[in-house]
């Protein structure tokens, strides 16, 4: 997930970058939330481009694609094509969310 930001970092760092890693998708709910919730075009693409952001910070990439597709499709494209991206964001926080859990349970195992 985040290989390339955590390498060369020494174990404590690489610690508070999981601790801060792991706090990013536990908020990953209440983030959806605020997308979900934009009542406006520009309150969407807002939340959209700070999810993009946040995720890229924390290794999620695929994430952060996703995200700032939805932007960029936010800003005129038709509905089916935002729906259509706005799911794949979904999909990609679903994702982070249960590779986090089975990581937390292999490490509890």
């Amino acid at each position: 997930m985040a290989s390339d930001l955590t390498e060369g970092l020494c174990a404590a760092s690489l610690v508070k970058f999981k601790v801060l890693q792991h706090h990013f998708v536990v908020g990953l709910a209440e983030r959806w939330r605020a997308v979900a919730d934009a009542a406006t075009a520009t309150e969407l693409q807002a939340e959209l481009h700070r999810l993009s952001g946040a995720a890229g910070s924390y290794g999620f990439e695929r994430l952060s694609q996703c995200a700032r597709a939805a932007e960029l499709s936010s800003t005129g494209a038709a509905k089916p094509a935002l729906a259509q991206a706005l799911a794949l964001v979904e999909a990609e926080i679903n994702l982070a969310q249960t590779l986090a859990q089975e990581d937390c349970s292999a490490r509890r195992g």
